[in-house]
């Protein structure tokens, strides 16, 4: 990590980034609720420490803030929450320093391998272990695909006992009429305990059994997935990140 600073001086807005994270991702493996207002003190101190002590490299600084302002945007459509927003403009304000590639951006890419193993271990069990109740799924072939990748098939029994699980075959019931709709994510808006009482329903009519299966996504503590990966960010060697970037490079030439 490329540092303009003695490493004492630059370890003070670190050490409270770490610390805002670290109780930020309590809150979200709890709840998956984190409150603004935990972030607000790093982010003032972290802006001021940053400006008036280290006073970045201009060009560094506005490297470091990309990745913060795609995720303003990826918020601002709906696809993740705030948190994920802070918590990477924290990183940007606070560590505007290189590791061959910014401190930010490196984080952000970390952040993404534990989900991105997820998908494949849904695909490699959904394809060896799955294929019947894919077949049996009422979905278009486009929604199909997509569960395949997303999520995972789960009994009744077991959704009702669950937690931060998310449908994406959405069970709607009445007492006269049973829709099973597909979708390919869910908004962060949504409460799961809506669902599991929409399910519970659907068992009370008599439309759906403990047996039968509902296939469902989790809602990702990513705020635990950002502070791992800030974590490697600041202590990887340059010469790992360099020997990955050749390794790319050739694979693509």
């Amino acid at each position: 990590m490329n540092l303009s600073t003695g490493i004492p001086t630059a370890l003070i807005p670190i050490s409270v980034t770490l610390s805002t994270l670290i109780i930020a991702t309590y809150y979200d493996l709890k709840s998956r609720e984190i409150s603004e207002y935990i972030w607000l003190p790093a982010l003032i101190f972290s802006s001021i420490f940053t400006f008036l002590v280290v006073r970045p490299n201009i060009l560094v600084l506005i490297f470091s803030l990309i990745p913060a302002v795609i995720l303003l945007l990826l918020m601002l459509i709906g696809m993740i929450g705030g948190a994920d927003f802070l918590a990477i403009l924290l990183i940007s304000i606070s560590t505007p320093y290189l590791n061959i590639i910014p401190i930010p951006m490196l984080t952000l890419l970390f952040s993404a391998l534990i989900p991105s193993l997820l998908v494949l271990y849904n695909l490699i069990i959904n394809l060896t272990l799955n294929r019947g109740l894919i077949k049996s799924l009422e979905c278009s072939s486009t929604h199909k695909l997509s569960l395949i990748f997303l999520s995972m098939p789960m009994k009744v029994s077991k959704f009702l006992k669950s937690k931060f699980m998310y449908p994406l075959t959405v069970f709607k019931c009445s007492s006269n009429d049973y829709v099973v709709k597909c979708r390919t994510s869910f908004n962060i808006e949504e409460d799961f305990k809506d669902h599991i009482r929409d399910v519970m329903k659907c068992l009370e009519f008599g439309y759906v059994r403990n047996d039968d299966y509902i296939w469902v996504t989790p809602a990702l503590p990513h705020i635990l997935f950002i502070t791992i990966g800030y974590i490697i960010s600041l202590v990887i060697p340059e010469e790992v990140i360099y020997k990955v970037f050749n390794l790319l490079l050739m694979y693509f030439r």
